[in-house]
């Protein structure tokens, strides 16, 4: 058992830091904070669209940020 949340620890360590490395190489290091929030809300987006009953579309799906604040 503790193998397997050791595993599970592991896995969620590298999946945090692919993602923030990948962040880091698509926009350099100006305004990374930013960038990272950016692309975790976009993120967040894409799964909870790929995981939306078929037919149901979220009203946010496919928006930009400034569509969405109106």
């Amino acid at each position: 058992m503790i193998s397997l949340l050791s595993l599970f620890i592991r896995l969620t360590f590298l999946a945090v830091f692919t993602f923030l490395f990948v962040v880091l190489f698509e926009h350099g290091p100006e305004n990374y904070l930013a960038n990272v929030q950016e692309d975790f809300a976009h993120l967040k987006d894409s799964f909870a669209t790929a995981t939306s009953p078929a037919g149901k579309k979220l009203p946010t799906a496919g928006l930009d940020e400034t569509a969405r604040d109106r």
